[in-house]
């Protein structure tokens, strides 16, 4: 026989994943999405050195697992590639996702085995304008605002400008929380220019940056990473589970 006649075309097997966002900001309002799961091939892409380095293997993965999806991974809702990861992770290595926690009570270190499959979904809280944008009076000052949630590249941008600032001018001072307010708000009282924005957040009241991000919290689509649990001391407290490379290998120390 030829060995031509002896090839074999596999398929990687797949599942229709519905999104927290129902789709409601996407051009065409698609709701599902096709994903595959895992395979042995795509772990060459969670211990790629290189892609570790640059921090694109969480966007090398996800182009290669998402299937007929009608926009770029990129311009895809963090809830949304977020639910995406939980449900990888769950289906190619478990649902159980053991992390090492520290009892605020007595600063004791435990470890917690997280049950993805417990995790809730979170559908959008709040209706969108015409164009995608959402309404909010900051409490303090007193300003109407209209933001956006954030997308995938959107948090790559936020990422990428904090680094190249902090490596230019050598500062140990974060300033991921601005940026995402200049990320998110696209007007202020209608005002749209970017530099008025930004000289507003530089001087928004602390209280009203706090309220925004506590709306933002509660109306973004997604997946409710945070669980309750029950430390060493016997007390609870909630938990915020990050999503990051270890989400797929937390024992490995990459």
């Amino acid at each position: 026989m030829s060995t031509e006649n002896n090839q074999t075309n596999f398929e990687v097997p797949f599942d229709v994943i519905e999104l927290p966002s129902k789709g409601l900001l996407y051009p065409g309002k698609n709701n599902t999405v096709k994903v595959q799961y895992l395979t042995a091939a795509d772990e060459n892409v969670l211990t790629s050195p290189n892609l570790i380095k640059n921090g694109k293997v969480i966007d090398v993965l996800l182009e290669r697992k998402i299937k007929e999806f009608p926009i770029p991974i990129k311009d895809m809702l963090i809830g949304d590639r977020n639910a995406i990861m939980v449900w990888l992770r769950a289906t190619g290595y478990g649902e159980i996702y053991p992390v090492k926690l520290t009892d605020p009570n007595t600063y004791d270190e435990f470890s917690y085995d997280v049950d993805l499959n417990n995790l809730k979904s979170k559908p959008l809280g709040a209706d969108p304008d015409e164009n995608g944008f959402f309404d909010f009076e900051l409490p303090r000052s007193k300003k109407k605002i209209k933001f956006k949630l954030l997308t995938v590249s959107d948090e790559n941008y936020i990422v990428k400008q904090n680094e190249a600032r902090n490596k230019a001018i050598k500062s140990q001072v974060s300033n991921t929380l601005t940026y995402r307010l200049e990320t998110q708000i696209q007007s202020i009282e209608g005002n749209i220019d970017k530099n008025y924005i930004a000289q507003f957040i530089q001087v928004m009241p602390a209280y009203d940056s706090l309220k925004f991000r506590e709306y933002t919290d509660k109306i973004e689509p997604g997946i409710d990473m945070t669980v309750e649990v029950e430390g060493p001391s016997g007390e609870t407290f909630p938990v915020a589970i990050p999503i990051g490379l270890d989400f797929f290998w937390p024992n490995s120390g990459v």
